[in-house]
């Protein structure tokens, strides 16, 4: 067995770390846990078959990993006893008309032939998207995707952390330094990637996604997914209480205090989606999400023995469970479902 080093305690290093130590490695991670870390303001949306993105490089990537999720979760909640928050009620996606819903589906419909995990894909009236989802408008029909998912971003990093610590991984939250590296060193460090300069140039962008409370005297809970006009979403966290998002921003800066401008275009955004409801604000939260070139992940050495991971930006929390599972079978020698050929573009 060998000796790794992990630099980067979100989602991606976390799931690295939890898939080494499980397969018998001696891992030290060191984290900082640096206010913005994308994981704090993602959605954690599981449902990469309604993407229009062409790009076949990322679609195999989400989705081996949205496959992969059930069994995962199964495993990590089994072993840990803490829960990630995964929930399965499908997806719904929004069309601002009955013309655009019939390309909608044909398009989202033709990718269940290679993907049977999708589940039952099929049409919802404007009627029947209200008996989905009571308080939610009924001006758009869409499709819906049984086997759409979500999951708890923070929940399931406390998970893996669990897990990594129950199979004998070290965690340290402290900074690091080169003169503190065990083994092979594996740099998974998000938006901080820039304090290391290896290529690829990573570059972030500002996220913020607005929590709130619908007051209505029905209680709503176990909705699906909605993915509504425009890059939108929201998400249930509860009874009566969502989450919209998502802004992007790029920028230079680290500051992850929420934006004004930003702010109001979600809270309308919410009253929109959510005619006639009082809206009661919770919070607005800020990630800073990491991309590369093309916003594609690279997953690949920039030198012998510094490994790199980053660059995965908003598809993060669907991509990371398989990519570790798929990483330690690369770094063992063994044959992978996916070709880190394909990621490794330096």
């Amino acid at each position: 067995m060998s000796t790794y080093t992990i630099v980067g305690g979100g989602i991606v290093g976390a799931s690295i770390g939890y898939h080494l130590v499980k397969a018998g490695h001696t891992v030290t991670l060191y984290d900082r846990a640096d206010s913005g870390q994308a994981t704090a303001a993602s959605a954690g949306i599981i449902a990469p078959w309604i993407s229009q993105k062409r790009n076949k490089d990322w679609y195999r990537l989400v989705t081996a990993g949205a496959k992969y999720y059930p069994e995962f979760v199964k495993k990590i909640e089994t072993e840990t006893g803490v829960s990630t928050g995964y929930k399965q009620e499908g997806v719904l996606s929004l069309f601002k008309d009955d013309t655009v819903l019939e390309k909608g589906f044909k398009r989202i419909h033709s990718k269940k032939e290679n993907a049977p995990e999708m589940g039952e894909v099929y049409k919802v009236s404007r009627e029947d998207v209200k008996k989905m989802h009571p308080h939610l408008t009924d001006l758009y029909p869409g499709v819906y995707v049984e086997g759409g998912g979500q999951i708890e971003g923070a929940s399931l990093l406390k998970a893996l952390k669990a897990g990594f610590l129950h199979h004998g991984g070290r965690w340290i939250n402290e900074d690091f330094n080169s003169s503190k590296t065990e083994g092979l060193l594996i740099y998974a460090s998000g938006a901080w990637a820039v304090e290391q300069g290896y290529a690829p140039k990573i570059r972030h962008q500002r996220s913020e996604v607005f929590h709130f409370e619908v007051d209505e005297a029905e209680k709503v809970t176990d909705t699906p997914v909605v993915m509504a006009l425009g890059p939108i979403y929201l998400v249930e966290l509860g009874a009566n209480k969502y989450a919209i998002g998502t802004t992007h921003t790029e920028t230079e800066s680290f500051s992850t205090e929420p934006s004004r401008e930003n702010y109001d275009y979600l809270r309308g955004l919410a009253q929109r989606y959510f005619p006639g409801s009082n809206i009661r604000d919770i919070s607005m939260m800020v990630g800073l999400k990491p991309f590369a070139r093309d916003y594609m992940p690279y997953i690949g050495y920039a030198e012998e023995n510094v490994f790199i991971v980053n660059g995965l930006g908003s598809t993060g929390l669907t991509a990371s469970p398989v990519l570790g599972r798929e990483i330690v079978k690369f770094l063992n020698g063994e044959e992978t479902e996916l070709d880190f050929g394909d990621y490794s573009y330096i």
